[in-house]
């Protein structure tokens, strides 16, 4: 007999929890690259008044802020697509344990008489099978960040 265990339990996955988790990440993108344009036009009013040695540094730092929040802005979005592929995981393996339960069942209403003639013809309905699944690897390059020496 086919060795199904594991599938008497659903998925310990807290579904609505990822789609807000994912939700709140793009939202936190959304504000903070919104706030790119806004603090580059104070940054621009700003530098007018400044002169030599400090207006430099300066405008170092505003390039400095404003690459961090990209790169913030850009990891959030993919922490959001990460939330999103570990619920699409948990899904099909949600589906698959449903799909052996039910083969399960039928196994288990059929009458002496099938369970004869599977013993001697073979099996008909064979156990589902699960397609091979090859986790996904949430690794990223390190962000590429402005010096700030």
């Amino acid at each position: 007999m086919v060795d199904l265990r594991g599938i008497a339990e659903d998925v310990p996955f807290d579904w609505d929890a990822a789609t807000r988790l994912a939700a709140a990440f793009r939202a936190a993108a959304t504000d903070c690259e919104g706030q790119i344009p806004r603090r580059v036009a104070i940054g621009g009013r700003a530098a007018t008044e400044w002169r030599g040695r400090y207006a430099g540094e300066f405008a170092d730092r505003m390039r400095i802020c404003t690459g961090d929040a990209q790169r913030l802005g850009t990891a959030l979005r993919q922490a959001a697509d990460q939330v999103d592929e570990l619920a699409r995981l948990a899904r099909e393996e949600q589906q698959r344990r449903e799909r052996a339960r039910d083969w399960q069942r039928r196994q288990d209403e059929e009458s002496l008489l099938e369970k004869a003639g599977d013993f001697l013809f073979g099996e008909d309905d064979l156990p589902p099978v699960p397609d091979p699944v090859t986790p996904p690897r949430f690794t990223s390059p390190a962000p590429i960040a402005a010096s700030r020496g």
